[in-house]
């Protein structure tokens, strides 16, 4: 009998232990997002595509990216059923901003720097930039690019994030 009194007590902790008072359904972080591009270099030789995704609310409710810079632009290409902004142009401002115009859980966004031909001489710079990503005012994460000189081929900068 002390033995089987024994038995029912390590079952009993057993059983406490593997049960969790804690919420199992993860918690799901929504935050306003702003991505930001600042550039430097000789930014007007190039043509710069800069494309925003997947910016999702809830468990799958899209959420459309409001263009802030530059101001007198709009999107060039969107796809609302994809959930996919894109804007390409010829730069003539360092800066390229996009804000959710919801909180949102997660986003994807793409980056990509394209030569316009001629010859780069000794004074050209190929264009660089800093893209951050703010979350809720923050910087959330930065990430560095740099575009090809002429005659080569730019690697796009591609991110898909998850705010935790």
């Amino acid at each position: 009998m002390r033995k089987l009194n024994y038995l029912v007590l390590i079952a009993m902790a057993i059983f406490s232990f593997s049960c969790s008072s804690e919420d199992e359904t993860p918690r799901l972080v929504e935050k306003s997002v702003t991505v930001k591009v600042e550039m430097q270099g000789n930014y007007t030789d190039y043509l710069v595509t800069f494309s925003v995704h997947s910016m999702l609310r809830g468990t799958s409710t899209f959420v459309a990216p409001v263009l802030d810079q530059p101001a007198q632009l709009d999107w060039t290409q969107v796809i609302e059923q994809g959930n996919t902004y894109t804007i390409s142009f010829r730069p003539d401002a360092p800066t390229i901003s996009a804000t959710s115009s919801a909180p949102i859980r997660s986003l994807g966004f793409v980056f990509n720097a394209i030569p316009l031909g001629g010859q780069a001489n000794d004074s050209f710079q190929p264009l660089s930039a800093k893209v951050s990503v703010l979350a809720d005012g923050e910087v959330y994460r930065q990430y560095d690019y740099k575009a090809a000189p002429f005659g080569q081929t730019s690697v796009p900068l591609a991110e898909e994030i998850t705010f935790q």
